[in-house]
């Protein structure tokens, strides 16, 4: 039995969305599309005292007739939410998206898919993209647009609880926060209900999360059709050049976890065990209560709903200013978030980087729960997340300074690793870890089929 909360309800991204882009790619980039590779949040040069969003909103599996104004170059923020049985196959995704990706062509040409979200639904006629599209500019500055969405945080909560919206949004700007990007937050929220009084109150707490983080938010079109949905398009600016130099990872550079993940394990588990009373009985048998279980849960939703701004700041005082040049001594060359994806999110900075990281520890929040999930089969990856902690890669020399950085803003982090190898992407990742997941490509990819460190 596999339930989804959070970002659990994404496409699978290795099996479908990664191949699915290749094709996409082959078929539109000689029309004018490009489809950046897997960055958590997508940067360019622009204004900050200049953005403005064009929202369009497309059905899949056909092209639209748009009328909208042409914007020229641009590039789009992207959310699709598609049928469960078009999301299990790469080239039945892609036939899906692809007349959409078109029609946008005609509003930008040439566009820029910056960033791309891909979420499941079990009702056909639920199927839509939603492209927020960002004219491209010049400027100081460099701008940073993501759009995380979802259907909610915790399915057995109150909708209307503030940290529902306050955990989807912050996910969506973990993305932006993760790579130093913490100024001139502006929200283009996503918020869909099929009760308008539920769906007042979600965009009155979107409202109210947004003011929290001194973000702007943007009058923008919702989606009119559909179920419940939470998140939105998230823009910001920096000075700084973003941890992306994939090309400067070196042997001997920490691997830092800003805190434990694994956040959405005692809330999948406590759904499950509110569905199946003989879950509860496996749970006691184990030696964990059903209320522990819930004090659990409760404690990730409240770290889900808290923002991860003051990493974001740590993260940009080890960044070159826009200009200057990277010093491998000082700055951070990559980092990641890790959400839906767990500890797989270790394997993509790898493969990033072409290097072989040693993961000498993935610190869970409730590794019990983690454990018990993963072996009753309730979730395939019990280390998943969501708004979750961040990985950074250090130089060695600034490592023992970040970490004293995040402990003096409430963080709890360590050094879970190292870069031990260049030029060939893996993982070794330390056999405790297979304790968490059931997914045998993710065993596969984290070295744990070969016996790990």
């Amino acid at each position: 039995m596999s339930l989804a909360a959070g970002c659990a309800v994404k496409v699978d991204l290795v099996r479908v969305v990664y191949p699915a882009m290749e094709e996409l790619r082959r078929e539109l980039s000689p029309l004018g599309l490009e489809i950046a590779e897997r960055e958590d949040a997508d940067v360019a040069p622009g204004d900050p005292s200049d953005i403005e969003l064009e929202r369009l909103i497309l059905s899949l599996g056909r092209e639209a007739d748009l009328r909208a104004k042409g914007l020229g170059r641009a590039r789009a923020a992207v959310l699709i939410q598609v049928y469960q049985m078009n999301a299990g196959e790469p080239k039945k995704f892609a036939s899906m998206i692809s007349p959409a990706y078109r029609s946008l062509l005609r509003v930008a040409r040439p566009l820029r898919v910056a960033k791309g979200h891909s979420i499941i639904t079990p009702f056909r006629e639920d199927e839509f993209l939603l492209a927020d599209l960002l004219p491209e500019g010049k400027g100081d500055y460099l701008v940073a647009i993501n759009n995380d969405t979802m259907h909610v945080i915790d399915p057995t909560g109150d909708l209307l609880d503030p940290r529902q919206v306050s955990g989807a949004l912050l996910n969506s700007m973990n993305d932006l926060f993760v790579i130093g990007v913490h100024r001139g937050l502006a929200v283009a929220p996503v918020i869909n209900a099929r009760d308008e009084s539920v769906k007042e109150g979600l965009l009155k707490n979107a409202a109210s999360l947004a003011s929290s983080v001194e973000a702007r938010l943007l009058d923008v079109e919702m989606p009119k059709e559909g179920r419940l949905l939470m998140g939105g398009t998230v823009v910001g600016y920096t000075d700084r050049s973003p941890p992306q130099f994939k090309d400067k990872v070196e042997v001997s550079m920490k691997l830092i976890a800003t805190r434990p993940f694994g956040e959405l394990a005692p809330i999948t588990t406590y759904l499950v065990s509110a569905l199946d009373e003989s879950v509860v009985d496996e749970l006691e048998a184990e030696g964990l209560s059903f209320e522990a279980l819930e004090r659990a849960k409760e404690e990730a939703v409240r770290l889900i709903s808290t923002p991860n701004k003051a990493a974001a700041e740590v993260i940009e005082r080890h960044l070159p200013e826009l200009g200057e040049p990277f010093d491998p001594t000082e700055h951070i060359p990559l980092t990641t978030d890790v959400t839906g994806q767990g500890a797989y999110s270790v394997r993509e900075l790898a493969d990033l980087a072409k290097v072989e990281i040693t993961l000498y520890d993935f610190p869970l929040l409730f590794p019990e729960v983690s454990e018990f999930a993963a072996r009753h089969f309730i979730m395939p990856n019990a280390t998943s997340g969501t708004n979750g902690g961040f990985l950074i890669l250090a130089p060695d020399g600034v490592a023992d300074d970040i970490i004293k950085e995040l402990r003096s803003r409430g963080y709890s982090p360590s050094v879970i690793g190292e870069v031990t190898g260049k030029g060939r992407p893996a993982v070794k990742a330390t056999p405790r870890l297979a304790n968490y997941i059931f997914d045998e490509s993710l065993l596969s990819a984290l070295g744990l089929r070969d016996g790990g460190l």
